[in-house]
């Protein structure tokens, strides 16, 4: 997968036409993945780079601000006094300012492509609870079947710390536990039940299932979806 580097924008040779490529290829990448209904890493990550050429922005306009200026014109019939900055851009910032003006906008688009990508699949998805749910639902089974597929996936899940930027303000985490078919003597409720007899330390777990009416990936689309639905459904 083609990534980009946090540090890419001062990373290396500055100049603008190379940067410009650098970018594209790297949006190209993510734009085939979503194209395949692969959301993560890309989509947080695409995130992550869009707000920080954001804050360079606001970071480089008060910085320009903090510098000294002088009178430049005195308009007496006015009475007003125009000034002017005493540090101007260098060629380095020039390059990079035309950089971030050709990558912020791209940036932009494919997040917002991303974003409805996401919730056009998250509305497909149905998150159903298994039997009750105890009062805290912070750990159990998630219980994953795609009507394409004749498995049922099978994960432990837990909600672990706050974290403000986390939907819900809780992260969760999956482990993979194995592989089931679903029958007509081997329901979900039987499933849970087995899970039950076989990991007594949950004796209540919360157990839920995602159904998905397409196959889409599991690891870069499903559970990046369930992890919000789950921390949600958690703390709501």
């Amino acid at each position: 997968m083609k990534k980009l580097q946090p540090d890419w924008l001062t990373q290396g040779w500055i100049d603008a036409e190379y940067k410009k490529y650098v970018v594209m290829a790297y949006l190209q990448a993510v734009k085939q993945n979503f194209s395949d209904r692969k959301l993560c890493p890309d989509l947080p990550e695409l995130r992550r780079h869009y707000e920080a050429g954001l804050h360079f922005r606001r970071c480089k306009g008060t910085l320009n601000a903090s510098f000294p200026k002088q009178v430049d014109r005195i308009d007496v019939k006015s009475r007003t006094i125009t000034y002017k900055t005493e540090v101007t851009d260098d060629a380095y910032l020039s390059e990079v300012d035309a950089i971030m003006d050709f990558a912020l906008p791209r940036f932009h688009e494919a997040l917002t492509e991303g974003q409805h990508l996401w919730r056009r699949i998250a509305a497909s998805l149905t998150l159903e609870p298994i039997g009750l749910l105890p009062l805290r639902p912070d750990e159990g089974y998630l219980l994953i079947h795609r009507n394409t597929q004749s498995e049922t996936l099978v994960y432990y899940f837990c909600l672990t710390l706050y974290d403000e930027n986390e939907p819900g303000g809780r992260i969760v985490q999956f482990r993979f536990l194995e592989k089931t078919r679903k029958s007509l003597g081997h329901t979900f409720e039987h499933m849970k039940l087995d899970l039950v007899r076989r990991y007594r330390h949950l004796p209540n777990p919360a157990t839920f299932m995602l159904e998905a009416r397409r196959s889409y990936p599991v690891e870069e689309t499903l559970l990046p979806i369930a992890r919000q639905l789950i921390a949600l459904r958690a703390t709501g």
